[in-house]
């Protein structure tokens, strides 16, 4: 069922060239978990086109091809971003066809590395949330979560669906009048909601207040579902946070970014924000903040019993703390999991569906 190894053994014992392609925060994320494993880059390598006369952790970024001219193709890759882009996925692909990729998976927002010593020690908890799922699929796509952590390969991304049919396999149109959307970026999942399940109210909680700007634009202009647009973090209080605004996916609570910039914003609980009005669908996906919201909708939960999306791939125990904990909160829910293409292991959603 899981693999027997971890990608970081293997960099550790290699005689092969590492290469790291890309830089930013993931990449120096992967570098340090390298280091602190006993192994070493080679060096860093940018795509065709995108080379400048730079350095990144003290490697000069180098071009592909003068890596490959170089070195041949008898190197590893490692993969220092994520991406949902086509073209950029096809030039992913053509590199694990020609070299060996490994797409390491390094914390987005807290958590342990991933590597053979946790899995083991989590063999248990990972079991028994694996057994908590409900349908084969979602069973499959656990494995290749784990095996994902694991290897690093890319053929465990590959059993994917888009969210929208993702809700129409869980929900009906018209079964659903009103949804929580806990992250809702610029607007994007608000409208795969007002678009596939026509939700009369959608009450849209985006803590980034740039991207607040544009969710309001989109709430403007939907007519589908009537959006109330929330600046906010969810939390387990009603207090102030800082929050690291426009960060790249990833940089976490440190703000490590140098783009990033640290904002002072409020932060609410599900329960304050909805003073008990009725919830169908509540959606978290909310950068690593997801076992203190449903810790502050916890009136929410119990009188409402809501069904409910949320992201398990922002900490490093997500995959499995949080099935136990949805499962726990509402126990007669039936509980899938779904995942929508993205390099790497993000977009992973646990469906928790309400019995009928």
């Amino acid at each position: 069922m899981f693999e027997n190894y971890s990608i970081w053994d293997k960099l550790r014992e290699t005689d092969k060239p590492i290469f790291l392609y890309g830089t930013g925060n993931g990449g120096d994320k992967i570098i340090n978990a390298l280091e602190a494993r006993g192994g070493r880059l080679t060096g860093v390598f940018a795509s065709d086109g995108f080379v400048r006369d730079r350095h990144f952790r003290g490697y000069k970024v180098r071009s592909y091809s003068d890596v490959v001219d170089e070195y041949g193709d008898d190197i590893i890759v490692l993969l220092a971003f994520g991406t949902t882009l086509p073209s950029v996925r096809k030039f992913i692909e053509f590199l694990d066809s020609k070299h060996e990729l490994i797409i390491p998976d390094v914390p987005l927002y807290g958590g342990d590395v991933f590597d053979y010593e946790y899995f083991s020690s989590r063999m248990s908890e990972l079991n028994s949330a694996r057994e908590l799922l409900c349908d084969d699929r979602s069973k499959a796509i656990f494995d290749d979560a784990v095996n994902f952590r694991l290897t690093g390969k890319l053929k465990y991304l590959l059993n994917i669906c888009s969210f929208s049919d993702a809700l129409l396999e869980f929900w009906n149109e018209g079964e659903i009048n009103s949804v929580l959307d806990g992250g809702a970026f610029k607007g994007d999942t608000s409208a795969d909601f007002a678009e596939t399940l026509l939700p009369k109210n959608i009450y849209a909680v985006e803590a980034d207040p740039r991207t607040y700007k544009k969710l309001c634009d989109y709430a403007d202009s939907e007519t589908r579902s009537f959006v109330t647009p929330i600046n906010a973090a969810l939390w387990d209080a009603d207090v102030e946070i800082e929050y690291v605004s426009s960060a790249s996916r990833g940089s976490g609570e440190s703000g490590a970014n140098k783009r990033a910039k640290v904002t002072t914003i409020p932060a609410l609980t599900i329960d304050s924000i909805l003073k008990e009005k009725t919830v169908d669908i509540i959606k978290l996906d909310i950068e690593g903040a997801e076992h203190m919201a449903l810790d502050g909708a916890l009136t929410t939960l119990a009188h409402s019993s809501p069904n409910m999306i949320v992201s398990l791939y922002h900490r490093t125990d997500d995959l499995f703390s949080l099935i136990k904990k949805i499962h726990k909160l509402l126990p007669t829910h039936k509980l899938y999991l779904r995942r929508v293409d993205c390099i790497p292991l993000w977009d992973l959603n646990l469906y928790a569906v309400k019995t009928k």
